[in-house]
């Protein structure tokens, strides 16, 4: 027995270490393969919790339209920037964040770079520009573009799409924001070509373009306007009434009449006449140069279509004019088929007390979607989206521009183009970005590039999900 207790040895003989490492081998649980595969699978939870927790933080500062950089993001700053605190005051109230995050984190894993900022950033965007793309599908769309310069005196390209949606309803949504060397036609065109491109956009599809000229206006007869502005400094000069003390004059005018000054304001009155007619003159040839005699007469055509008074302006024969100015859109065979539906249409529309209510025509499309006549009548109602997506004014670009003098300010004029596009998209599109999932993001995010880790299936990580969460709501 001596010697064989001495052939066993101390605690960490090589006896005793080889018996352990037998048992150890013998039970499969603690197998090398299986404890690698358990870390594995550990680190695989830990970089999704912290891939999220990054989300979180992201989601609330575009949001918010808040800067994302600090001036000084090294670990002595008092404030390192909005990511950086918001991270670390996140990391510190939530336990299973804490433990896999900053000095517990791989250092070369630790996810807050300004590079994982921006790619997580692009995949929020797309995401949103996902959606806006598939709710248009197969419909008809309108362009509606303006431009306007950033904080950086940079000439933006702002771009919105007009379409009416599965339920009827016409929705204007912003599509992407896009920097121009200059405004001229050629320039725009070719950036719209390349942003449909990007998006998988028909050109087949579109309907309507509107682009705000009033920047442009100068380009036409300005020397009709400058001669009548001359024609007034003249007869001012030679009256020697001061242009400041117009509307002072004329407001005494009536206790001066005979007077040489009351006779002098009581030309000056017919002259403003003449001039207000002169200028009406203009403004008329302007509005015959900007719209063609088709254009005026689709937006009579369409008229037609108004629900307005039981439909009191309903005309056959001018809505079959209308499917004439769209020839792409209504074959022969829907020609032949459309006044008999038309007549059918008007026949069943004013008898039914649903639209008896209906007052404008974006509420006709959606009664005739939830009632069910958008397929019992899908010509009339395929004239319907086609009046409707007709761009009508240019505010909803006004907006976007709004928004980017919020988001790119004085203080962040070094924006990159692309980085404040996906700044802008979130934005402005939050209630679409409120229904998009986390888990989408994160799968955009990967697919994106090769990473150094991948991501575990949400199986494994339930847990941790349904805390992060939290913070999304």
């Amino acid at each position: 027995m001596e010697r064989f207790n001495e052939h066993i040895g101390a605690v960490n003989s090589c006896h005793n270490d080889a018996r352990i490492q037998f048992e150890s081998f013998q039970d499969q649980r603690h197998s090398v393969s299986n404890v690698l595969r358990s870390c594995g699978r550990e680190i695989d939870i830990a970089y999704r919790t912290r891939l999220t927790a990054a989300l979180d933080v992201i989601r609330f500062l575009l949001k918010q339209g808040l800067a994302f950089r600090g001036n000084d993001e090294s670990t002595s700053s008092s404030n390192r920037g909005n990511f950086l605190e918001l991270f670390e005051w996140y990391s510190q109230r939530n336990t299973e964040i804490f433990e896999v995050v900053n000095q517990n984190a791989p250092a070369n894993n630790q996810l807050t770079s300004p590079l994982i900022q921006k790619d997580l950033a692009h995949a929020c965007a797309s995401e949103i520009t996902s959606v806006i793309i598939n709710d248009i599908g197969d419909n008809y769309f309108s362009l509606i573009v303006d431009e306007s310069r950033d904080s950086s005196v940079k000439e933006q390209m702002g771009v919105v799409l007009r379409y009416v949606n599965k339920e009827g309803r016409v929705i204007e949504r912003f599509l992407a924001i896009v920097h121009v060397s200059d405004t001229t036609s050629l320039c725009l065109k070719d950036a719209i070509d390349s942003l449909f491109a990007q998006h998988g956009l028909s050109l087949s599809k579109l309907r309507g373009q509107g682009y705000d000229g009033a920047s442009n206006m100068r380009d036409f007869r300005e020397e009709g306007w400058q001669i009548i502005l001359d024609e007034v400094n003249n007869f001012c000069e030679l009256n020697m009434i001061p242009v400041i003390d117009m509307e002072d004059s004329i407001a005494i005018r009536g206790n001066a009449r005979r007077s040489r000054r009351g006779q002098t304001i009581t030309n000056f009155h017919h002259y403003r006449v003449e001039i207000f007619c002169e200028v009406v003159d203009l403004i008329i040839q302007e509005m015959n140069n900007r719209f063609s005699e088709v254009s005026t007469e689709l937006l009579s055509c369409i008229a037609c279509l108004d629900p307005k008074s039981s439909f009191s302006q309903f005309n056959v024969q001018k809505l079959l004019r209308l499917a004439d100015l769209y020839p792409e859109d209504f074959s022969s065979n829907d020609y032949l088929y459309l006044e008999s539906q038309l007549r059918n249409y008007i026949y069943n529309v004013q008898r039914d007390p649903q639209f008896s209510e209906v007052g404008d025509l974006g509420s006709l499309a959606q009664q005739m979607v939830k009632t069910g006549k958008n397929t019992v009548f899908p010509l009339v109602y395929r004239l319907i989206q086609l009046a409707l997506v007709l761009p009508v004014a240019t505010a909803s670009v006004e907006r976007v521009f709004s928004a980017m003098n919020i988001v790119k300010t004085d203080l962040r004029n070094k924006m990159g183009d692309e980085w404040m596009n996906d700044c802008l998209v979130v934005y402005i599109e939050k209630d679409i970005f409120a229904t998009i999932e986390n888990e989408q993001i994160l799968q955009r995010f990967q697919r994106m590039k090769t990473r150094r880790m991948q991501l575990p299936p949400l199986r494994y990580s339930s847990a941790t999900t349904t805390n992060t969460s939290s913070v999304n709501q």
